[in-house]
């Protein structure tokens, strides 16, 4: 139960390339725990087990993030809308993640306020009432308290909308979904976690003295290894199979529009609410819900599904917002865990989490959401001790954790579209060698996160960045 001393040292002082990472891999006979998917709960679960003295390695089959965990509604809430079907146990649960979330990566989480636009006294005192519940379930950890608000102050706060004569303002959370992954990503491997993008997974059944045995690949250069594990954690979302309901959530971004807080609009004809958040100089608005049977890696979200959010964010807006007026969208997959005699409609799917054993020595963690993948992965590793498929060790610390920064990066937005070229290049060096990117997507959609929110310029860049990859 130690984690790999030889990568840790290395990985404090220098970035590690790829062939130095599966050295780190093949380097040591036993691992305590492999981790399989790099999104949220993968790494938050990577980053738990190696600050709890236990040695870790994680292999992700594409790059880190490239699923649900960069396309994100880009908001840490406790979920407004799941007081109206009772769940207050999770609602609370989530609330309590939101604060440690907005404590432990302050550089890329904050409060937002939020405005509930509404045409009657009476829809401002029913949405005030259940706004009221909302802090008192955050209890002491609460970011701010709701109140009703006049037309004036709506106006001050978001002028695009149509007047309303009453309104509820309340607080949640607003954060950067990709540049929390790596921070988490470069929190683990401070403390000795292996963390391995491009990589296959596969279970190869158990070597004679009961560890597992996974199958990893390299998609770079086709190389492989038979890892052994003391215990496997399968932490892949929507990519979990038939344990799990797929819904598609598109999301659109457009030029800012002029919004200083969130808008939440509580009525959708798909069930869901519909927001507008104002996000890395632009202006957000999500989202859909529709189950499909697989999960994909598009760049672009449905045109269908665009045209339902345009139309839909219209009806509150002075003016009608346009197709030209969206520079990019993207679409996100959540995980929702199937129970017996759930809805069709996967709007009423719950968000929480199961951790189940799927065989001596392996377990996988699922559903749940953002705000809660710290807490999804105490779950998993609690679970793992307890049945006994891993030794005693230190109680999980992550809660008092805070998580390191990669500033260059994570502030690189501020000064989008006017990067120099020697910029650009510090941009592309450090995406490479701090946080493992091995190409033009990894680096503009999942680093710089201009794909996710001006893919014309994306677009114009990919030429350069594809020059500079070659230098690193």
């Amino acid at each position: 139960m130690q984690n790999s001393k030889n990568y840790k040292e290395a990985n404090s002082s220098q970035g590690l390339s790829r062939d130095q990472t599966w050295q780190a891999i093949q380097a040591q006979p036993t691992w305590d725990i492999c981790v399989v998917g790099g999104g949220a709960t993968g790494l938050g679960t990577a980053l738990d087990a190696a600050a709890r003295g236990f040695s870790v390695v994680l292999a992700e089959v594409e790059d880190f993030a490239s699923g649900a965990s960069s396309r994100s509604s880009k908001m840490l809430h406790g979920g407004v809308r799941y007081l109206q079907q009772l769940d207050f146990a999770l609602v609370k649960e989530a609330l309590h993640e939101r604060a440690i979330v907005l404590a432990n990566a302050p550089h890329v989480a904050q409060v937002l306020r939020f405005v509930i636009p509404c045409k009657t006294l009476a829809h401002a005192a029913f949405y005030g009432s259940g706004l009221k519940l909302y802090d008192l379930l955050a209890g002491r950890r609460n970011v701010g308290r709701s109140h009703y608000i006049a037309s004036e102050q709506i106006k001050a706060q978001a002028s695009a909308l149509n007047a309303s004569a009453h309104g509820i303002q309340y607080y949640d959370g607003l954060f950067d979904d990709a540049r929390l992954v790596q921070s988490l990503a470069r929190s683990a491997r401070h403390r000795g976690a292996v963390l391995m993008n491009y990589c296959h997974a596969e279970m190869n059944g158990q070597a004679d003295d009961g560890v597992d045995l996974i199958s990893l690949t390299r998609k770079d250069t086709s190389a492989q290894f038979a890892l052994r594990a003391r215990c496997t954690i399968f932490a892949t979302g929507a990519w979990s199979g038939e344990c799990v309901a797929v819904a598609r959530g598109s999301h659109i971004v457009l030029k800012d529009i002029g919004l200083s807080s969130g808008v939440l609009l509580p009525k959708t004809p798909d069930g869901r609410v519909l927001y507008m958040l104002p996000w890395l100089g632009h202006t957000l608005i999500g989202t859909t819900d529709i189950g499909v049977r697989h999960p994909d890696y598009s760049d672009t979200a449905p045109q269908d599904d665009i045209g339902w959010l345009l139309r839909t964010a219209s009806q509150a807006m002075k003016k009608p917002l346009g197709v030209s007026q969206v520079t990019a969208s993207f679409v996100g997959y959540r995980p929702l865990v199937r129970t017996p005699g759930t809805s069709k409609n996967s709007s009423q799917f719950s968000r929480a989490h199961l951790v189940e054993r799927l065989a001596a020595r392996t377990l996988r963690v699922v559903g749940g959401k953002w705000t809660t993948y710290r807490r999804m992965a105490q779950d998993a590793l609690d679970a793992a001790i307890e049945q006994g498929v891993l030794p005693k060790a230190k109680p999980c610390s992550t809660a008092h954790l805070t998580l390191s920064p990669n500033p260059l990066l994570d502030n690189a937005w501020r000064t989008q579209g006017e990067w120099s070229d020697e910029q650009l290049e510090k941009f592309v060096q450090s995406a490479v060698q701090d946080e493992a990117a091995c190409n033009t997507e990894d680096i503009l959609y999942r680093r710089l996160r201009t794909g996710f929110t001006d893919q014309s310029l994306a677009r114009v860049l990919q030429p350069k960045v594809e020059q500079l990859l070659k230098k690193f």
